[in-house]
């Protein structure tokens, strides 16, 4: 003998299953946020200007993004802030002044933000210059960041293809 099915069943509709777009979406949002981060740090250090040639390396270690210090054929810059011309370096001395002055200024800075923020001051900066620059010129800005407790030097320089 059969079961009378109860009313309930009987007008039970059919529900057809619908995709759930929400856990697709956190899963598409996680993998973009991954994807994006991803891709930021592995972009360029640098943006050279028009004036600067890099010299070339056979070195495979990827630059830090540090403070930087650039030479150019015209100009010194800091974090593409010029700070003086290549005409006005004094030829007799070894300290370069508005650089000296620009990057103490910078380290009380970045101490004063290890103090405040735990941001820890790493002594590091990358000099980026000219293929063509003097090497006495260039020995002055190495110099001249030393003096200014910049003692981590890294020079910039184009890996060869």
């Amino acid at each position: 003998m059969a079961f009378i099915p109860s009313r309930a069943k009987k007008h039970l509709s059919i529900k057809e299953e619908e995709l759930n777009l929400t856990s697709m979406m956190d899963a598409m949002t996680i993998i973009l946020l991954f994807l994006l981060k991803t891709f930021s740090t592995t972009g360029a250090i640098i943006s050279p200007s028009s004036d600067l040639r890099l010299p070339y390396t056979l070195s495979t270690e990827p630059p830090h993004k540090e403070l930087t210090v650039s030479v150019t054929q015209a100009n010194i810059l800091v974090s593409d802030k010029k700070v003086m011309s290549i005409a006005e370096v004094d030829p007799g001395a070894p300290l370069i002044t508005p650089l000296f002055r620009e990057l103490a200024r910078r380290a009380t800075e970045a101490k004063q933000n290890e103090i405040q923020y735990a941001i820890p001051f790493t002594h590091e900066v990358l000099i980026v210059a000219d293929e063509n620059v003097p090497f006495q010129l260039l020995y002055k800005v190495i110099y001249t960041c030393g003096s200014s407790e910049y003692n981590k030097l890294r020079l910039l320089a184009i890996r060869e293809k």
